[in-house]
This record gives structure tokens, C-alpha cells and sequence, in this order.
């Protein structure tokens, strides 16, 4: 029982659309990431990725929040 539960949410979760106000931003976090990924120095790219995530927390923020 537990097994087919599992299994099914599983699936679920596999079909399950991510939510407009985050749609925009997961697809400029990505290419922020690529960006970051062509930086040479260790901790530049990892400063790179660092604002990535917080570019990302704002974008989502001022979709939900509507600033």
C-alpha cells in the first residue's frame, strides 16, 4: 500500500506544472547559471551562482508579492 502511494506521487510530482509566478524566473535562474558556469576563477563562479540565487529569490518574491 505504502509502495503504490509512493509510486503515485511520484507520478504526480513528475506532471505537476511549476506555478506561473515562478515560471519566468526558474528560466532566467537557469541562464544566470550558464553565465556563471563560463567564469574561470572558483570564487568568482561561486559569487556568481550565490547572486544567482538571490536574483532568483527576488524575481519569485516580486512575482507572489506583486513589487
Amino acid at each position: 500500500m505504502v509502495k503504490k502511494f509512493v509510486f503515485l506521487a511520484v507520478i504526480l510530482m513528475g506532471f505537476a506544472a511549476p506555478r506561473p509566478a515562478s515560471a519566468g524566473c526558474t528560466v532566467s535562474l537557469l541562464d544566470c547559471y550558464g553565465r556563471a558556469a563560463a567564469i574561470d576563477s572558483f570564487w568568482y563562479r561561486a559569487a556568481a551562482g550565490l547572486d544567482c540565487e538571490l536574483d532568483y529569490t527576488d524575481c519569485v518574491r516580486r512575482r507572489v508579492l506583486g513589487r
